[in-house]
């Protein structure tokens, strides 16, 4: 699945025209050397890259920042498209998994969707883990 099945409710994606996270991205409000800044105003993907997260992880935290609070506070709620696959499961046993390239974890809102079901392309903003060496961190803790 992708953006679209989140938009609905309420969560900005990243690639729209004028209102999407790189559009609206200031790199000179964020906390990096000059070089950074620079890199990130001609790229704006490179704020959340996993290179530069592991050379200086302010970048990518403060852009994330409100998104990762949302997701802690649970801002967003899954949408009728999270709940159509969630009854692929639960009512008509047709799921095998489902893979998603949304970061929200809506998916994990709906009780009937079995965790192991969802295949999280790039991660989950539902769980905080080490970078380097994979260690889970409690999600609240990191908020």
């Amino acid at each position: 699945v992708g953006a679209g099945m989140s938009v609905s409710s309420g969560i900005p994606d990243f690639r729209s025209a004028g209102v999407g996270l790189y559009d609206t991205l200031r790199p000179e409000l964020l906390t990096a050397t000059e070089l950074e800044r620079a890199l990130i105003e001609e790229d704006p993907t490179l704020a959340l890259d996993k290179g530069m997260f592991l050379e200086n992880p302010l970048p990518m935290l403060e852009t994330k920042r409100s998104f990762i609070l949302g997701t802690q506070e649970k801002r967003w709620r899954a949408t009728l498209a999270h709940r159509v696959v969630e009854l692929l499961h639960t009512k008509l046993g047709k799921l095998t998994r489902v893979y998603t390239q949304n970061i929200d974890g809506l998916e994990f809102q709906c009780p009937g969707l079995p965790k192991e079901k969802v295949m999280n392309v790039h991660g989950s903003m539902g769980a905080a883990a080490c970078e380097v060496c994979g260690s889970e961190a409690d999600f609240d803790e990191f908020c």
